[in-house]
Parts: C-alpha cells; structure tokens; sequence
C-alpha cells in the first residue's frame, strides 16, 4: 500500500472514544505505487474516482468511510450485509473503469478514538485485502455466517490461514461476483447497450378466476406466450421456469428486469369462469419505466388461440421486429385446435412440472384424454414421451421400459411429421440416455435449428460435448442457456463441470456455488458442489456439504454416492466399501456419470479391477472423455498404471479422436 498523500481536506467523520463490534472493510488500489512512479497525474486521478466511489456507496449502504491510507480505504458497518452489498457494489462500479481492487471484510471488536480506528477488527480486514487476489472480495468466517443465508450474496471457502497477532488460524471465503451481478449494476441504458438482442421476459400471468384450481390455464397461457416470442431468431425471451420463480412476486418491474438483464416485462392477468374468458396484458419498457401497450382481450374460451396470438404479434410490433415467413407461420400453427384437449394438454404439463410420481400417473391420464378428443396428435404425443423421460431423472421407473415408451412416442411424432422439433428435442435426450451421445448432438442440434431458445436442448447439448470430451464446444450453448433461464440451478451446475472437464477446479467451484444456492438443500446440488471441491482440494468444506446431505435424505443415491466419496478420499477402504453396497453401485452403474464416481472412488482406496469395470460401465454409457480420465481425474490416478486401464484408453482415445459429427 502507498504512503499516505492526504487527499482528504477534512476527516471523513470526528467521534469521542468508544469499543464496538463493527463490519470492517478494508480497499487497496491494485498496482498503484507502480503508477504513481510513472505518471503522478493519472494516479492522483484514479485516487481521486477510486474516493468519490467509496464515498457515494459506503453512505448508500448506511456506512460510513473512517480513514485512507495512501491508496487504501478504512470503512465501518452496522451490519455484515450492507458491507458485503457495498463491496461488491465498488467491484462492479471499478470494474467499469481503470482502477482495480482488492477487498477484505470482517466483523470484530475495534475501538475509535479522536477520528481513527483500532482493534482486532481493523487488523484482520486489512490482513483479507493482503491476501485478496486482483479484484476479488475476501471476507472472514465471522462475516460469511451473517451472509450465507442472504440469496444475493454467494460465497465459497478460500483457504485457512494462520496470520499474525492473531490467535486462531483464519477462514478465508471469497464473494462471488458472477458477471450477470455485474450487469445488473448497471444503469439500464447500459444494459441494452451490452446486448445484440431485444430481450423479454413474460412474467406469470395472475389468475383472477374465481375457482383457484384454474391455476393450470394462467400457467399455461404465461408458457404458451413463451414458446410463440421464443420462435423469434433476434428476440432473447427468458425461459419459464426463471419466469415463473417471480409468480405471486411483489418486485417492481424495473427490479425484476435488472435481476434477468432484460429490457422489457409483459404482465397481465387472466379470468376464466366457465366458457368466458378475460385477458389482460401490458408490455413495459423498464429502461424508461413506461407502458408500450395495454390491451383487454374478452371472449368465449374458443378464443383463447386468436387472443395468445394477438398478445405475440402485439409484442413483435412494439418492438418493430419483422417476423420472417417461418417466424409468422409457427406462431400462427397451432398443434392443438380442440379447446377441451388443450385444457388437457395445460393440465399435464403442470403436473409434469411437479417432477413427482403422482404427477406423471395424473399427467398420462389428461394426456390419454386428449388424445380420445383429437386422435393422433404431435404435442399430446411429445407430452406422453416427456412423462417417460421424467420417469428416468426422477428414478421412479425401469430405465430401458421407460426409454422404449419415450421412443415409441417420439416415433409416433415423427410420422406426423419427419421434422418435429418436438421428435428432435424428446430423440437427442432419448438417444443421451442410450448411449448413443453421436445421434444425440444431431438432434439437439437440429431441435435448436428450430428453437433456439429451448434452455433444455441447450442444457442436453452441452453435457453431450463435455462427455465426449469436447468442453469447449459446449460453453456457448450453456452461456445461452444462462441467459435464458438464469434461475435455474442445472445451468450454472452444468457450466462449473464444463470446467471440471478442462481441469480447471477452481474456477469449477466458483461458478458452482451459484447452482448450490439456487438449489436449497436438494441433495444432487450439494453432493455435485462437495465433489468439485474435493477436485479442488477443498476437502473440510466438501465433507461438510456431504454429511449435511446424507442427513437430509440418506435413501437419495446421490447422498449415498457422496458418503462414498468421503470416505474414499479419507482412505478409509472398510466404510468406502460398505458405503457401495446395499445395491448403491450397481445403481450408480447405470448411468455415465454415476459410474465414473464409483470408478474414481475404487480407485482413490486401490480397489483397482473394480474402478476398471465401473470405468468401463461409464465408457460402454457413451462417456468417451479421453483427456479426463486419461490425465486430469486426480482421483483416477491409483489406476492409470494398470495394463486394463491402459488397454481400455486405447479404445477410448481412438473413440475420441473419431468422433463426429
């Protein structure tokens, strides 16, 4: 830190002697004596803008700013909160400009006296800035426990360290300040600027009917909005299940649109009793907080396809876009054309998105019922495919039974029609979950030619590419599915393992927290955020989240895998070995993924032919990741010397190197 230049004419604040607990925050310029060696002018200005941010921010969020020392700053806080808001709202404020910080936060005892500060407090603030890297915020545990329940603030254990006066050794956590945080600190005028598309979102329609249950049909008529603006190649449209986490919300709407990084909100509400129908929508401009357009819709519910086409082409209008000659068709085309069946159909897809075993027996049964009503028909079919794939993520069916009944349907859609984008979505996972991950590609990438808004073909797709071997590849289709579905934890969860698969760990477990906290406690996230701070070494933090896990919902396979995880790395081979049995590998066999965990597990406690074969399981799934399980695994190392292993790499490699597609 430089020498003291006192730039401030006056004390920031004069107060009599007191001891307190305070939130300490303490700000260094990055490389500023450096540049006040070669160019005293532009230092003084960079101090200067560097002071002017400190000030409007630390007084927004109710603190106040103490001392400046040369080109660091002294802050104090009421509360752990404001002073982690503030922190991260100065990163993004200097990440705008030339000036770059490190940040150290803690709470602690100090005590002012005649304008300055001291105490443990002080000390171990400026000792996180010290050991910050270049424009990150470190923060002590003390902090970290008063934030980690705040859903805006996201943080990830560093490293413990012990520092000087200093009794106890520290825990170190860092701020995650992902770059959607950083767009939304900008003014919205700058927002629009940053992106090439116009941008949307279609926030749930309210239902204003007066029997309760008709919940189905606003939820409906909100996703069937969705898809028709999703047809729309230059119209960036937020998916629905991002859309509907704001459902009963009481944000403002320019709230809401920072948090998606879009421009413009469609609201509206429904009212349905009995055949007459009432819509309301409104278009809002957030960036000038003004209403584009306002429209009332009445009718009968046979209108209710002409009035959701209304809405879509009233929205493509206000925002002069011109539809090509595909756009106007597919938003005109309407699968379904009975009103009864498609009740049926909005009925099925709601307890399809319940993703319980309940769900899907009510969901085939209005499904079954549109059928009767309108005969062989492409979305009603996609609809009972979709009940199957369902069956084989939530674990509730035979895998091979429910890929058999998933295909068949996709075959019924595709002799309706040879280009379905629905028979292309449903096949490229279909044929993910058969081990034909080549054919797989093909058609999610053909689905996407369609739809390129469809969050689940980019989601697929990118897990495709990472286990084959081709991470790179898969990181524009997930950065455009975060995009569009932002709140779903499956996108920052499957963006951290594209850097799992490229080795790098580190930067895995910071984008990983994000799905971590989006999740709560659903034991797949946790026990996905625990391994990839096992890859990284972080091994008290990773068997924290797996205990956690396994006490919440020891019978979820993912919990069990996790116990065997842990004590694999511990090297404890009889609780590793008794923690795989009860039918948990067997289980973990069938699917690419959980083989490879089993493997890496044998492996980490020498039970070497028996990682060989789960590895193989994995390999015969569709998993050729040559690169990770050749060299970057770190858990796989105890087999790599093994003549199997090297014989299974063989073929491995020559499957990956030939891969096309």
């Amino acid at each position: 830190m430089g020498e003291a230049v006192g730039f401030f004419t006056e004390p920031f604040f004069t107060m009599p002697k007191d001891r307190r607990l305070a939130a300490i925050m303490f700000s260094d310029i990055v490389g500023y004596t450096t540049l006040m060696g070669s160019d005293e002018d532009q230092a003084f200005k960079v101090l200067g803008k560097n002071r002017e941010i400190h000030k409007r921010l630390v007084d927004k969020h109710k603190g106040e700013c103490l001392k400046e020392m040369g080109d660091g700053i002294l802050s104090s806080f009421q509360s752990a909160s404001e002073a982690v808001q503030c922190a991260i709202g100065i990163q993004n404020e200097v990440g705008k400009s030339e000036i770059t910080l490190r940040i150290g936060l803690h709470i602690g005892e100090v005590v002012f006296e005649e304008g300055d500060v001291f105490g443990d407090g002080v000390n171990v603030a400026s000792r996180l800035q010290e050991l910050a890297q270049e424009g990150t915020i470190y923060i002590s545990e003390s902090v970290q426990k008063e934030v980690k329940n705040k859903a805006s603030i996201q943080t990830v254990f560093v490293t413990e360290k012990s520092i000087k006066n200093v009794d106890e050794p520290l825990k170190v956590f860092k701020v995650i300040i992902p770059d959607s945080r950083i767009i939304k600190s900008r003014s919205a005028k700058s927002r629009s600027q940053m992106t090439n598309k116009k941008s949307i979102i279609v926030l749930p329609f309210e239902n204003m009917s007066p029997d309760p249950e008709q919940e189905y049909f606003s939820d409906g008529l909100t996703e069937e909005i969705i898809t028709d603006l999703s047809y729309i190649e230059n119209l960036l449209v937020i998916s629905r299940s991002s859309a509907m986490t704001f459902k009963g919300s009481n944000k403002k709407i320019t709230d809401i649109a920072r948090e998606v990084n879009v421009r413009y909100v469609l609201e509206g509400s429904v009212r349905k009793a009995g055949n007459n129908l009432r819509i309301i929508g409104q278009l809002i401009d957030a960036e000038s907080d003004t209403h584009l357009w306002a429209e009332k819709y009445t009718g009968s519910l046979d209108d209710v396809f002409e009035i959701q086409e209304k809405v879509s082409r009233s929205i493509a209008d206000s925002l002069k876009m011109k539809l090509t000659d595909e756009e106007d068709r597919k938003i005109s085309d309407r699968q379904i054309t009975d009103i009864q069946a498609y009740e049926y159909y909005l009925k099925a897809k709601s307890e399809i998105n319940s993703w319980t075993e309940l769900g899907m027996e009510r969901a085939l049964n209005y499904l079954h019922k549109g059928l009767e009503i309108t005969g062989e028909n492409v979305l009603l079919y996609y609809g009972m495919g979709l009940v199957y794939w369902t069956y084989i993520n939530i674990g509730f069916r035979n895998k091979e039974e429910c890929l058999n009944e998933a295909e068949k349907y996709v075959n019924k859609i595709f002799a309706l029609d040879t280009d379905s984008v629905y028979g292309h979505r449903l096949l490229g996972v279909i044929k993910f979950r058969s081990s034909n991950l080549q054919q797989g590609i093909i058609h999610l990438k053909r689905a996407l030619e369609q739809d390129p808004n469809d969050p689940d073909s980019l989601l697929w797709l990118t897990v495709t590419f990472c286990n084959v071997g081709r991470p790179d590849e898969g990181i524009p289709w997930i950065k455009q599915a975060i995009k569009i579905d932002p709140f779903n934890p499956w996108h920052p969860a499957m963006y951290a393992w594209v850097y799992i698969v490229k080795g790098n760990f580190s930067k895995a477990v910071e984008i990983s927290i994000q799905a971590y906290n989006m999740a709560g406690n659903q034991p797949f996230f946790s026990v996905l955020q625990a391994i990839f701070l096992a890859y990284d070494k972080q091994y008290k933090e990773s068997f924290a989240i797996l205990d956690i896990a396994y006490k919440m919902d020891p019978e979820n396979l993912w919990s069990q895998m996790g116990q065997c995880l842990k004590y694999a790395l511990k090297g404890d081979h009889e609780n590793t070995i008794k923690a795989m049995s009860g039918g948990v590998k067997d289980k973990a066999r069938c699917d690419l993924y959980d083989a490879l965990l089993m493997a890496e597990c044998d492996a980490l406690i020498g039970e070497k032919e028996e990682a060989i074969t789960s590895l193989e399981y994995a390999v015969n799934l569709g998993a050729i990741n040559y690169p990770f399980y050749n060299k970057i695994s770190p858990f796989l190392e105890n087999i790599r010397g093994e003549p199997r292993f090297k014989k299974l790499m063989e073929r491995v490699k020559y499957e990956w190197e030939n891969f096309e597609v």
